[in-house]
């Protein structure tokens, strides 16, 4: 088990340290520091840092009594017990100045591992009754990690993509008559998704996407590589009149990841064929952050008034307030 829990972290991009500081019990054993923590949301208190130990099955439920013993050498920081022994029941965590500690339960471990199960992440095999169980390749993870990157860079600070259109130059080759242009900045969502894609043949592939949510430019919409200013101009700030209710967002984003690719029908075979690739609901994990939109409010006296979008040059009827 010490394996599999250390495979599948590593799987999800972890970075494990042997940490010879890290004591322990004869049952409750350390399987590293994370010095890079995992992609994706759901694993746990997997953060920078933190120690992770596992107490594996055995006669005995794990109690305060033995995490009495643990804690007096645990050194400061944040650890993560995944325990495969029931806990005492009504069980109080002990204390220690410094340490912030996290147990999981044979319940949640067993549940986060068969989650990985179905979805892909891990095999299982028996082969002359030894069980053996493989992780998949990390190539993957390493792959999502650089695609992501981007995003992982904006998480903590609320930025404004950079405009890509000249002003002049689109109203040269769409005129609307006489023009009032205001600048202003829109507030947006960028989503990061990740998940397991689905095809024919019981094809998997575990993917990321970035997804611009826009809801004054009526937009949910797939991006690449955008582009951000180092700056936020000084300029009026409109909000949405709402957002995507977390049904809805889930059901654009599986639309927008659908996709058609080729698949071999099987591993001995160079044929390739194509088909239909879905994203899997049970493997999605999202996460989203705001960022701001540069456009113009574009009136035009006794006409209607619309909002074009600095990014992407797209038009559309603007109703609100312009306060």
């Amino acid at each position: 088990m010490d394996d599999l829990i250390v495979g599948l972290l590593r799987h999800r991009g972890a970075v494990l340290e042997p940490n010879s500081l890290a004591i322990g019990t004869p049952s409750i054993r350390p399987l590293g520091r994370i010095s890079e923590p995992p992609i994706g949301l759901n694993n746990g208190p997997a953060r920078m840092h933190t120690t992770v130990w596992h107490a594996p099955d055995g006669w005995t439920i794990l109690d305060r009594v033995e995490l009495d013993r643990w804690i007096v050498d645990a050194l400061p920081g944040q650890h993560w017990i995944l325990s495969e022994r029931p806990l005492a029941s009504n069980l109080r965590l002990p204390e220690k100045p410094g340490i912030d500690l996290e147990i999981w339960a044979p319940e949640l471990l067993s549940n986060w591992l068969g989650e990985a199960i179905l979805s892909g992440e891990i095999h299982a095999q028996v082969s002359n009754n030894i069980s053996e169980v493989g992780v998949d390749s990390i190539s993957e993870v390493e792959e999502i990690r650089l695609e992501s990157a981007w995003f992982e860079s904006i998480r903590n600070q609320l930025m404004t993509m950079a405009p890509t259109v000249d002003l002049e130059t689109w109203i040269e080759r769409n005129p609307i008559g006489s023009v009032r242009p205001t600048a202003v900045l829109v507030e947006a969502r960028i989503w990061s998704v990740m998940g397991i894609l689905r095809g024919p043949e019981s094809n998997t592939e575990r993917a990321w996407w970035g997804i611009l949510e826009s809801p004054l430019f009526d937009s949910f919409e797939v991006i690449d590589d955008p582009i951000f200013l180092g700056h936020r101009p000084d300029l009026r700030i409109l909000p949405p009149t709402s957002w995507m209710e977390e049904a809805l967002v889930l059901e654009s984003i599986a639309r927008v990841t659908e996709s058609r690719k080729t698949y071999s029908p099987d591993a001995l075979s160079s044929v390739r064929l194509q088909g239909t690739w879905t994203l899997d609901p049970s493997s999605t994990e999202i996460d989203a952050v705001p960022i701001l939109v540069p456009a113009w409010i574009m009136e035009v006296p006794g006409s209607s008034t619309n909002i074009l979008n600095a990014v992407n040059g797209k038009i559309h009827p603007f109703t609100a307030a312009l306060r």
